[in-house]
């Protein structure tokens, strides 16, 4: 039972900080600054639906397009990781760029920023693991993600463009050593 309860957080931990919603928050604020409340809120919702469908669909299918296209799950870990090293060095330099648009729900707000490659090659992992744990960790991150969405400006206003900021260098080291923890375990798979 323990051991069910350290996976279940484990899977959670690591896919919310690959999603980082709170180092997201001046990103989602930027965007949507001249939008209306509402407009917002329909935005946010947007990007929480394409980016629980996204990852479902690549846990749960994710493997099968693989086999398809002859990819092993270690080669996957090898390009996963190493796109996710990319996205932890964008986080600690403080690079996060995105074009204001009218529509911003589906792109870039579900995906890249939720459900980029690094959040799909972690659900992949992590399916792994199990049905349960993979639901589960998609789902409470959805949800963590959610509430973060909804009280965003509330969150930006405690934390500050500093405060965001250092958040956001503290999830890219994180997201640097679950970078190399894939790629490692893919060499390992590879050599193995």
């Amino acid at each position: 039972m323990h051991e069910t309860v350290e996976v279940l957080v484990k899977s959670f931990i690591m896919l919310f900080v690959i999603m980082d919603p709170p180092g997201n928050v001046p990103v989602f604020l930027a965007i949507t600054k001249d939008m209306s409340e509402s407009e917002r809120k329909k935005e946010f919702n947007e990007a929480i639906l394409v980016a629980a469908v996204l990852l479902l669909v690549f846990a749960f299918l994710g493997r099968l397009i693989l086999e398809a296209l002859g990819i092993s799950i270690e080669s996957f870990m090898i390009a996963g990781g190493i796109l996710l090293l990319f996205t932890a060095l964008d986080l600690l330099r403080g690079e996060k760029q995105y074009v204001r648009e009218t529509d911003v729900g589906a792109v870039p707000l579900g995906t890249p920023l939720l459900a980029g490659p690094g959040a799909i090659t972690t659900v992949m992992i992590i399916q792994s693991w199990g049905f349960f744990i993979v639901l589960f960790a998609i789902m409470s991150a959805i949800v963590a993600t959610k509430v973060i969405l909804d009280f965003s400006a509330q969150i930006y206003k405690i934390l500050g463009r500093e405060g965001s900021e250092v958040l956001s260098r503290i999830m890219g080291i994180i997201v640097a050593a679950i970078a190399i923890e894939f790629i490692s375990k893919g060499v390992i798979g590879m050599a193995g």
